[in-house]
Order: C-alpha cells, then structure tokens, then sequence
C-alpha cells in the first residue's frame, strides 16, 4: 500500500466518523428535552450510535464486495434485502449488548435491557432506511471514483497516443532513415530500376499518410489503414536492407473490421527491424499477424533475430514496449493482455489479445 492510498484510507474513515455526528447531536438533543442530564443523554446519545456505526463498517465492506451493477437487478436487490435485514438486527443486537454492559457496570449488578415490542419494530424499520443511506452514499462513491478513473486513464491514453504520434512522426523523418531510403532511391533511378517509381509513391504515402493522421487527431484508424501504413514502411526497407529482411504480414479478413489505435504497429516494426534486421547480415524474418478469433483481437510482431534474456527485458524494455504498455494500462486496464516472449538466439516475440468489439492496440516485435 502506497503512502497515498493510506492517507486516502485514513481520510476516508475519518470522514466517515465524523457523518455520525450529525445523528449523535440529533440523539442528545432529542434525550436533553425529554429531561435527562446531559451526561445521560450523552451516554444515550452513544449507545444508540456508535452500534450503528460500527455496523455500518460492515456495510461499507459489503458495497466494496458487491460492486454496482456487477450482478444482476433481482440478485442484486435480493442479497441487499437480506443484508439490510442483518444490520437492523445488529444494530439492534448492539444496543442491547451496550446498555445492558453500562447499566449494569453503572449499578454494579446484573440489569439485562430489552426492547419493547413497538421499540424494536421502530429500530428495525430505522435499520433499514440507515442500511440504505450508507450503501447509497457508498454506491455513489464508487460510481465516483470510477468516473474519475475512466477520466484518468483517458488523459494519460491521450497523452501516450500523443508520443505514439511524436515517436513515430520522428522515425519516419529521422535524418539517418531518410537518408538511406533517399540513397536507394537514387541508386534505383540511377539503375534505371523499374521499382524507382513504385519506392517513391510508397515513400511519398507513407509521409503523407503520417502527416494527415495527425492532422486529423484520430485515436483508431481500421486495421487495413495501419496495415498498409506497415506494408509499406517494409518495403522501403526491404529496398535498403535487401535480403537482410523477409517481411511477412498476415490479417485475417474478420479483423479488417476491427480498429486499432493510431501509430501503433508501425514504430513498433521499425523498433524490430532496427534491433533484429539492422543489426545481422544474416537474412531475418519479421512476421506480422492480425487475427480475429471469437471475441478477442490478437495481434503479434514476431522476429527470428537474436533474442534477448527475458528477465532484462523487463528491467529494461526499450521505448517500444514501454509506449505499448502503457497505452494497454492506460485504455484497456485489466481487459488487455500484453506478452513477451524471448530468448537468447530465439528471436522476439510480443502479442497483445483484447476484445475484438473495443479499438485494439496492436504487439510488438522489439523493445
């Protein structure tokens, strides 16, 4: 537990303390007109509250327990009717149990207390109408709280799709990638290469592409847009690398209709050429898949390239991963699931599966 979330604990039931003062002055002042001394009625005041309070602690552990809206209506009305019932009774039970402890400590002899009849129905009636202002003014705490989580973790997806933007903006106007793609370009035209023409347009799309997705501000482009972004960032770099690089992409067609997060599988690409094919003169394979199976989105960047030691991975995930992790923590919370694979000479891999009805972020192929 962190300092933070102490310190908001410790507010919280202070907070809670202090919303029964209202009902304890509301006792005491009832039992001073009625003509008791103010110890009395102090001391009754406190016999009637601080059971109800200390079972409304109970109550708050139940509403964190029983989630709002994660079971259904019936059920749902169903197990707090019952546990309406049994805060009545404890408080009542609680009652009971003090005043018979203090009358009979104050007399110095045995005096059980019981309720009458019309007493006992008043404060299980009042037991309930309590039960149901402390789980409303819980539910609606969480409704709260949730609200304010959705809002946070929309800020800081919104700020990582602003670096995605920046990240992959940068790679694709770096000094040293337009360098070299120029360079090939200028041996094909100088060759007279029939793909001269063909490497420009990519060239040109592929700036143009990137320029207008952030003029737009989109969050999720489909998955045929980031996919031909893809295509063609590989083949330019097929063009320079030659047959350092085999580029496989597979996208089955049910996931075309799905949507993906902007800028997502392309840095990442990049990320993996520079690390597994860059680095080789060796041929390396790099496979891209986008699969639909069910209800899950399962995307992956898979490398044949020289692995690396799990355990330093994650001590050390390069800015790839750590962009795509965060955009998973940050918009799918606990309904994206992100894993890394890897070993020392077993390439690299990292697939993410999430729900195929949300926008889907895609794997990575290299941190």
């Amino acid at each position: 537990m962190t300092a933070s979330t102490a310190g908001s604990g410790r507010r919280r039931w202070t907070l809670y303390a202090a919303a029964w003062l209202p009902m304890l002055a509301a006792y005491f002042g009832a039992i001073m007109a009625g003509g008791d001394s103010a110890a009395d009625s102090l001391l009754l005041a406190l016999h009637n509250t601080v059971p109800a309070a200390l079972a409304g602690i109970g109550v708050v552990f139940a509403c964190a327990r029983i989630p709002w809206g994660s079971r259904g209506r019936g059920a749902f009305l169903a197990i707090h009717a019952g546990l309406a019932a049994a805060y009545s009774l404890a408080w009542c039970g609680g009652m009971i149990v003090t005043r018979t402890a203090v009358e009979s400590l104050w007399t110095g002899r045995w005096r059980p207390f019981a309720l009458s009849f019309d007493e006992l129905r008043w404060q299980l009636g009042a037991g309930v109408l309590l039960y149901l202002t402390i789980a409303s003014v819980r539910y609606v705490g969480q409704v709260g709280d949730r609200l304010r989580e959705q809002e946070a973790r929309a800020a800081r997806a919104e700020a990582l799709r602003a670096r995605a933007e920046m990240q992959a903006l940068r790679a694709q106007i770096n000094p040293h990638f337009l360098f070299n793609t120029l360079h090939s370009l200028l041996e094909l035209v100088s060759a007279g290469d029939g793909r001269a023409e063909e490497a420009i347009e990519r060239f040109g799309a592929l700036l143009h592409r990137t320029c207008d997705v952030r003029r737009s501000a989109a969050d999720d482009v489909p998955v045929d847009e980031e996919i031909q972004l893809v295509r063609d960032y590989l083949w330019i770099e097929q063009l320079r690398l030659g047959t350092r690089l085999i580029a496989t992409l597979e996208v089955d067609d049910d996931a075309l209709r799905c949507t993906i997060p902007t800028f997502v599988l392309q840095p990442l690409v990049e990320n993996a050429v520079k690390h597994a094919a860059s680095t080789r003169v060796a041929p390396t394979s790099i496979r891209v898949r986008v699969a639909r199976e069910g209800g899950r989105l399962l995307l992956s960047v898979v490398d044949d390239g020289p692995g690396a030691i799990p355990e330093r991975v994650e001590r050390a995930e390069g800015a790839g991963l750590r962009l795509v992790r965060g955009r998973v923590e940050a918009r799918y919370g606990d309904d994206g699931q992100m894993r890394i694979t890897t070993a020392p000479g077993a390439g690299f891999c990292v697939a993410l599966a999430l729900p195929a009805g949300a926008p889907a972020l895609a794997a990575v192929g290299q941190g």
